[in-house]
């Protein structure tokens, strides 16, 4: 078999693999959840229930009190759906544990920020590149005099948490370009909708929430990869009848 034709085998292949599989999810009339609309791929999940056999794998969305979360942590809600764009695969979102660490606050400071973001995303979701990154420092030292070298602001925690704005989100990032001598760091990426992007406006960037993206054919895109890729590793010209004996 030539590679032409092998990659247009898997052309057609690839498409009725992602078809069955696609249909694993089923497609569902669309749902109601405070001011959204929850339709494919998405899965609508009621305040009560636990699962839903409608939308794809992973787009699990849990309505409670009319208020829509991402739903593949099913036991602790992280992410709000703040809109979902439907044209373009994406949507906006809020770390709502983020907002707790600052609304809980008292006189003994604020809930030590630790984990970033980014780890609480998994597939079928992507951090959007156009995020920036709101970075935090937690420090065990005073940092006054790098306050302004480094575009550091305080928090309303104690005075040991500092924020700012960094640049726009990267998954390949080196994370020891952001890292402060004595200090913790936590990313937080942002979309910054509000108007201009300030660290000092850090709760309200949070609060506005940041993109994710999906894949609109996860199914495929990854046989397709693997079609190119074998097709790719056979000389032109190259036929199976060639290796008859």
């Amino acid at each position: 078999m030539f590679p032409t034709s092998f990659l247009v085998l898997c052309l057609a292949v690839s498409q009725v693999t992602a078809n069955v599989l696609d249909d694993q999810g089923a497609s569902c009339s669309a749902k109601i959840c405070g001011n959204l609309t929850i339709s494919d791929p998405f899965g609508f999940v009621s305040e009560h229930a636990t699962d839903t056999k409608c939308g794809r794998l992973g787009f699990e969305v849990h309505c409670n009190n009319s208020i829509p979360y991402l739903g593949y942590y099913r036991r602790k809600y992280r992410f709000r759906i703040l809109d979902i764009f439907y044209d373009n695969s994406s949507l906006l979102v809020a770390d709502i544990h983020k907002l707790e660490d600052f609304s809980g606050s008292d006189s003994k400071g604020c809930h030590v920020l630790t984990a970033n973001t980014s780890s609480k995303v998994g597939l079928p979701f992507l951090v959007s590149p156009v995020n920036l990154n709101l970075i935090f420092y937690c420090c065990n030292k005073t940092l006054e005099s790098q306050l302004q070298d480094r575009g550091l602001v305080e928090t309303k925690c104690a005075h040991n948490l500092l924020v700012r704005v960094g640049e726009h989100y990267d998954d390949s990032s080196n994370y020891q370009q952001f890292s402060v001598e004595g200090c913790s760091t936590t990313l937080v990426p942002v979309l910054g909708i509000s108007g201009k992007v300030s660290a000092s406006s850090y709760e309200q960037l949070i609060s506005d929430g940041f993109l994710l993206t999906w894949q609109s054919s996860p199914h495929a895109t990854a046989y397709l990869t693997i079609c190119c890729q074998v097709s790719d590793s056979i000389p032109v010209g190259h036929s199976s009848a060639n290796n008859a004996p």
